[in-house]
């Protein structure tokens, strides 16, 4: 056997199906008389790319999908995010509205990615950042769920799981991001001081939960990750393929998912009353509202009592916890729906009582605080 400087055996061999007894066999056959030992120390198969109905390609039958032209419309990240995404072990079927579908999944990831960028953009680690101990606990909590996401992601990867790194990935993206924390931190990052500790807690978790997706979506989306990267504040290296993979690094806190993971349940609920009550003309926009929370149970009633920012987590103006029933009806407790008292400040959108600035209270102090800075 010829020498070309290689590790002797390669980590992988990597085939598709039809290889067992091809490549896989008769480089076996080959090393183990040549060398004594199985030139791989792993093997990986992969199926056959069909159409969307499940048919073998073919140039005469037209039901080609060319890779060459859906990296031309759509890049070669989308590409890849599918080659990602399905079970690669089996055969594979693709088409134009399946590539349309992970076209949706890339645009939610990347325009995620840009609002993080946008938001850390005023923010320097090496001075601004606020260390886990200091932070409240919806920040903590975002950075405990950052490292179970972290060390799923790693695992999947070490197991060639690639549609488990995608899907872990989106799902992360969709639920823990945009549809809670960044939906959350918005009236901080906006339009408190500049410097405010909260403020800047809340850039901590994004600069640090950016930093993780970017280096984790680099195996899959490399031209994308490099774009971010290039743009990220604080890079210690000249290109995202200089870093390493992220690794958990927080005190695990158990009590404190616990009652995350009870509590977003009950935002659950009082989302879907806002979308009813919005839907029945009572409010408008969910700063409009205020909402009256009637707890069933005294443990659902510890969970919403013990947070400190209910209405900035429910994204209304005003937030009251109550005895008695509610129009809107769930299992462990019932909610009422209200229009806020007050009017609309112009900077934060609160319903509330405002000054002759048409500012409230808060923004009045910012503005204030802002201009002696």
């Amino acid at each position: 056997m010829v020498d070309f400087g290689m590790p002797y055996p390669a980590d992988l061999y990597i085939e598709g199906s039809d290889q067992y007894r091809g490549w896989f066999n008769s480089s076996l056959i080959t090393g183990l008389a040549a060398k004594k030992k199985a030139p791989y120390k792993a093997v990986l198969t992969h199926g056959f790319v069909l159409d969307g109905q499940g048919k073998k390609m073919s140039k005469s039958m037209g039901n080609v999908v060319d890779p060459l032209k859906v990296m031309d419309q759509l890049g070669a990240d989308i590409l890849r995010l599918w080659v990602a995404s399905v079970d690669y072990q089996a055969d594979v079927r693709i088409s134009d509205k399946m590539i349309k579908q992970v076209s949706e999944t890339y645009r939610k990831i990347r325009n995620t990615i840009r609002f993080m960028l946008g938001t850390i953009g005023d923010f320097n680690p090496e001075k601004n950042v606020i260390k886990f101990h200091d932070m409240n606990d919806t920040d903590r909590y975002m950075l405990l769920k950052l490292d179970d996401m972290v060390e799923k992601v790693n695992a999947a990867y070490h197991a060639y799981a690639f549609d488990d790194v995608a899907r872990l990935i989106n799902g992360f993206v969709t639920r823990e991001l945009s549809s809670f924390y960044l939906d959350y931190i918005k009236d901080i990052v906006y339009i408190e001081s500049e410097d405010d500790k909260v403020r800047r807690s809340a850039q901590s978790v994004v600069y640090q939960t950016l930093s993780a997706i970017v280096r984790l979506i680099t195996p899959i989306l490399p031209h994308t990750a490099e774009e971010a990267y290039q743009t990220f504040v604080g890079q210690s290296e000249d290109s995202v393929y200089l870093e390493n993979m992220p690794v958990a690094k927080y005190p695990k806190d158990d009590a404190l998912m616990r009652h995350y993971s009870h509590f977003l349940k009950l935002r659950d609920h009082v989302l879907k009353a806002l979308e009813d009550a919005r839907n029945e003309k009572l409010i408008g926009k969910s700063l409009s509202a205020k909402v009256i929370l009637y707890p069933k149970d005294d443990a659902t009633k510890r969970h919403l009592e013990i947070m400190s920012d209910l209405a900035r987590l429910f994204i209304v103006s005003a937030v009251e916890i109550k005895d008695g029933e509610g129009a809107y009806d769930f299992e462990t407790l019932s909610i009422d729906i209200e229009k806020a008292e007050g009017q609309t400040c112009a900077r934060c959108w609160q319903v509330t009582n405002i000054n002759e600035e048409e500012l409230c209270e808060r923004c009045e102090n910012v503005m204030k605080s802002d201009a002696t800075n």
